[in-house]
């Protein structure tokens, strides 16, 4: 199985990116293609190992770029070159901290949308307070949607729930402002109507509730959901930052600190997000896996762990024929 990894248009050096393909190569079981200056990437490979390869793609999107224009522009660009290398067989997924517009958009015209599917959303996987896990959905694709579309995310998100995380029968909300029936805007109080219509629609839940781990899907516009991650990982280091602040005030606390370090490193790494990998790119004809711009080798890792999970239980396949349902019973009528 060989993904594709972008090693250009993140926060951290290409080194740091190489890295995390490496570690994932040895933990997963995978072969990576490296995308990116074939003459930065050689040296941080093993010599004479053939589970690596290299896709010489120098020209770089930043996070300046606007994502359309660019990627018909920089045709040599790893973002462009490695969707391609998805398209045409070569690799199974693509897996990139760049520019996410960009990723989009280079998804979307060499991959092709799924029948049915108007525009593709952004499934994120979240922790919440009882050990499971949310799929926010979408997380940033889209900053306008219609109610079609939040009804499409639900499905797709649904089946993300069930495939990859192995969530029997999982819940579906919407995410308002109010779990009443009469709050929210037009948009929302029109997608509830289509979302009633699905297996698994518990109602409307508050951004405030969605770490209880009282639903599996959270479906949004991606103008509210790229703010509820930000806002999330905000609230993560501001927890994080005020922690070691307490902990380091007076001599006696660094003592008490220095005794709850196996507790400290298990709150560490319950409040590293990056463990939940990238998300995926749902509704577009192939694996394409956008992970954080401040994603380090750890954050790749896990990144390429979803991609492999994504190809492993067959997400493309089992999202088109849900999809193909919908269509049967008249329900997708507006998007075919």
């Amino acid at each position: 199985m060989s993904i594709v990894l972008d090693t250009q248009g993140g926060d951290n050096p290409p080194a740091e990116l190489i890295r995390g393909g490496l570690l994932a190569a040895d933990e997963y079981g995978v072969d990576v293609i490296f995308a990116g200056d074939e003459s930065v990437i050689q040296p941080n490979l093993p010599a004479n190992d053939n589970r690596f390869s290299i896709i010489h793609a120098p020209e770089i999107i930043t996070m300046e770029d606007t994502p359309a224009e660019t990627v018909r522009r920089k045709k040599n660009s790893s973002v462009v070159q490695g969707i391609k290398a998805v398209r045409q067989g070569r690799a199974k997924a693509f897996v990139s901290p760049a520019n996410t517009g960009a990723v989009m958009a280079a998804s979307l015209f060499g991959l092709g949308r799924m029948k049915g599917i108007e525009r593709p959303g952004i499934a994120m996987a979240l922790p919440t307070t009882n050990g499971s896990q949310v799929v926010g959905i979408d997380m940033g694709a889209n900053t306008d949607s219609s109610a079609e579309n939040l009804f499409q995310f639900a499905i797709m998100g649904r089946v993300y729930a069930h495939r990859v995380l192995g969530i029997k029968e999982p819940t579906i909300a919407l995410v308002n402002i109010g779990s009443e029936l009469h709050k929210g805007n037009d948009l929302v109080k029109q997608a509830r109507a289509y979302l009633e219509t699905l297996p698994g629609f518990v109602g409307n839940i508050e951004p405030n509730r969605l770490f209880d781990g009282e639903v599996h899907v959270a479906v949004c516009d991606g103008f509210i959901g790229n703010i509820l991650l930000k806002a999330a990982e905000g609230g993560v280091a501001i927890t994080t930052s005020a922690l070691k602040k307490a902990l380091t005030h007076r001599p006696l606390y660094k003592l008490g600190a220095a005794m709850m370090r196996p507790a400290l490193r298990m709150f560490r790494d319950e409040m590293n997000l990056s463990r939940f990998g990238g998300a995926p790119l749902l509704g577009v004809r192939g694996i394409s896996i956008v992970t954080h711009g401040h994603s380090n080798a750890d954050g790749i890792k896990h990144a390429i762990r979803v991609a492999k999970d994504a190809i492993d239980c067959d997400l493309l396949e089992r999202i088109e024929s849900r999809v193909q349902e919908h269509i049967t019973e008249g329900v997708f009528k507006k998007t075919k």
